[in-house]
């Protein structure tokens, strides 16, 4: 195949890899057996990193990668990609830069820090530093059209200018422009004059002065100066961009023992540097002077194009430490778990979901944890619209609690909860994100397989209904395209399911669920 002379084969019938120039691309959630040459399997094992890869023999690989996605730089031999279904990198930075806008637009409480500054204080934390390069990484290494290279054409094909005012003294024949001090300095006699000759003296302008005229003129000039608020801003950004590569690819170096995960980041730096380059090496900033401060408010900023998409990611990179990430770094950074990520962007698709159905934005958000070893949402976390609805991250019911989170046995943690109080009365509504690959047939996949849910999913939805008493619905969320809905009778009745929810494709079975839940509760 593409990566030297190594091959893959699939534990899965009829699943080959996929050839690309210098590279090769695999499914994740299949196991493959890789056979070549002792320094080739050497050097992918060594890409991959043990946590993917089993050594069977001196000359064969077992790789499992799971719901990962990724890629590995095997040295001379190429790069290997990884996606799990049709899911790949730029799946899980679209979901990353989607869950940012939410969390960036959430209303923290007043007592919480606001998010990044926009200085050096940026980078002062290496916990808070990673998080900042990995917004950073997927600006600048991300899609063309959306990311950074094509809002700095923009500004670069036409930057912000200012039109100063200023006075010059030129020759008389110079002069293309006079307004009115130019000729109150003629008429009050403030200028040289010297006498007119030839057919000079045939000018209006030599009559009237008894056939003399100025040797110099006192004329307007307007000059046009790129040195603007705005500029500077686009200049520090980039500035700030540059820093965080430069500290990240110090880290990476510090490494000893020539790690697989900080040996990416090193690749990523390097190719984060060369993109940055022609950018900033631009004559435009050779007028641009330091910033001094941010102008928020300047329309620039907020509506010119290119100054809108960079202020915007100024914004967005001041709130990377409101990203809900893994404690360990490789997971987003290296390999990445897109089913880790959709249980996030489906926890944040609610919140939005509910904003919907209510037609307000949430009234207080609870921030998440940020300490000197990761930045995560913490058990319980909630986004409130008053006293009505909150929606919960991973909230545990227990055997030790007497309110509407109690559970009758088992301690249990959905994914996300929906409650909705009616008087003194919580109710209730559970969502599990499932993202998972249905394989059919015992030998391998069908080749138009489908990310589905699976009925072991609706058991456990069932689960969450018997066990909890304050739970009315429980529904798996999962990213297909197939509405189930299970009625469940009884006093206090509700149902069990499968929503579809699929990024990128819109709210509206969601929304259509949560409208229902609201209604009938409030109602009551």
């Amino acid at each position: 195949m593409a990566l030297g002379t190594l091959s893959f084969r699939s534990r899965a019938r009829g699943v080959t890899p996929e050839d690309l120039p210098s590279a090769l691309r695999v499914r994740g959630e299949i196991e493959w057996i890789v056979s070549g040459v002792v320094p080739e399997i050497a050097a992918l094992a060594e890409a991959v990193g043990p946590g993917h890869a089993e050594r069977i023999s001196e000359g064969a690989l077992l790789l499992r990668f799971g719901n990962s996605v990724g890629r590995f730089a095997v040295g001379r031999l190429g790069t290997l990609f990884v996606q799990c279904g049709k899911w790949g990198e730029d799946t899980f930075d679209a979901l990353l830069t989607e869950l940012t806008e939410v969390a960036l637009a959430l209303p923290y409480a007043a007592d919480q820090s606001a998010g990044l500054p926009h200085d050096r204080t940026l980078v002062a934390n290496n916990a808070i530093l990673m998080h900042a390069f990995l917004y950073a990484r997927q600006l600048i290494l991300g899609p063309r059209d959306t990311g950074l290279a094509s809002s700095m054409a923009a500004i670069l094909a036409d930057p912000h200018r200012r039109f100063e005012a200023e006075r010059d003294r030129v020759g008389l024949a110079d002069a293309r422009r006079v307004d009115a001090r130019s000729v109150a300095r003629l008429a009050a006699g403030a200028e040289p004059m010297e006498r007119a000759r030839g057919a000079a003296r045939g000018l209006a302008l030599a009559q009237t002065l008894r056939g003399h005229l100025p040797t110099h003129v006192d004329v307007p000039r307007v000059l046009h100066s790129v040195d603007t608020a705005e500029n500077r801003f686009v200049q520090a950004f980039l500035g700030q961009l540059a820093e965080i590569v430069e500290r990240v690819d110090a880290l990476a170096r510090a490494r000893p023992g020539g790690s697989p995960f900080w040996a990416r980041v090193g690749l990523d730096c390097r190719d984060m540097r060369r993109a940055l380059r022609p950018i900033r090496d631009h004559s435009l900033w050779e007028n641009v002077g330091r910033l001094s401060h941010v102008p928020a408010a300047s329309s620039v900023l907020q509506r010119r194009r290119g100054y809108r998409d960079v202020f915007r990611h100024h914004l967005l990179l001041r709130a990377a430490t409101r990203l809900p990430t893994d404690d360990v770094l490789s997971r987003l950074l290296g390999m990445k778990d897109v089913a880790a990520l959709y249980e996030l962007w489906c926890f944040f698709a609610v919140v939005r979901a509910v904003e919907q159905v209510l037609g307000r934005p949430p009234d207080s958000a609870e921030r998440p944890r940020v300490d000197d070893v990761q930045v995560d949402l913490p058990w319980g976390l909630r986004v409130a619209w008053s006293e009505d609805v909150a929606v919960y991250y991973n909230l545990t019911f227990s055997q030790a609690h007497h309110d509407a989170r109690r559970s009758a046995s088992l301690q249990l943690r959905p994914d996300v909860v929906v409650r909705v109080r009616a008087g003194a009365v919580d109710t209730m509504h559970v969502l599990d994100a499932k993202l998972r690959i249905e394989r059919s047939g015992a030998a391998g996949l069908e080749q138009d397989e489908s990310k589905s849910f699976k009925w072991s999913d609706i058991a456990k939805m069932h689960a969450y209904r018997d066990a909890l008493p304050a739970v009315q619905t429980a529904f798996v969320l999962y990213p297909g395209d197939e509405a189930e809905q299970f009625a469940i009778g009884g006093p206090e009745p509700g149902a069990v399911g499968a929503v579809p929810l699929v990024p990128g494709d819109g709210l509206e079975h969601l929304v259509e669920h949560l409208r229902r839940w609201v209604t009938r509760t409030e109602s009551r």
